[in-house]
């Protein structure tokens, strides 16, 4: 089973959670926007923290992070999925045709600027989708 693919919207910074009794050495990863995360169907559970899945940064970067956080991400729009960028584009349009039948300039150029920033997103997520095709 392959990891589902999620895109950052927004740059944020993420503090690793350390499995070590103290936990004196936790590291703080910054996720970049456009970066493509994986979330492998692959778990850890610890007693005191829960549950982990394992989370791949650009195919590169890899470590467990807390169920809680990533749907907190989730909940944040700070990952979004394929589908979540086609239904931002399919709500932009609309947005956009409405406001050009409104005759309402400024609500036209903010949907604009969203639909060219969820095309981008799109443009990354389908480039990292071809490519593990490969």
């Amino acid at each position: 089973m392959k990891p589902t693919p999620y895109i950052a919207v927004n740059t944020f910074d993420h503090q690793i959670d350390c499995f070590c009794p103290d936990a004196d050495h936790s590291e703080v990863v910054t996720i970049h926007r456009g970066d493509i995360i994986e979330i492998s169907p692959e778990r850890k559970y610890t007693v005191i923290n829960g549950w982990y899945a394992l989370v791949i940064i650009n195919q590169s970067c890899s470590f467990y992070m807390a169920v809680e956080d990533i749907e907190w991400y989730f909940t944040k729009e700070q990952l979004i999925s394929m589908l979540d960028v086609d239904l931002q584009i399919n709500y932009y349009q609309y947005k956009i045709n409405q406001a050009l039948d409104e005759g309402d300039e400024k609500a036209f150029m903010n949907f604009t600027d969203k639909m060219n920033h969820s095309y981008e997103m799109k443009g990354k997520l389908l480039m990292y989708l071809r490519n593990v095709a490969v």
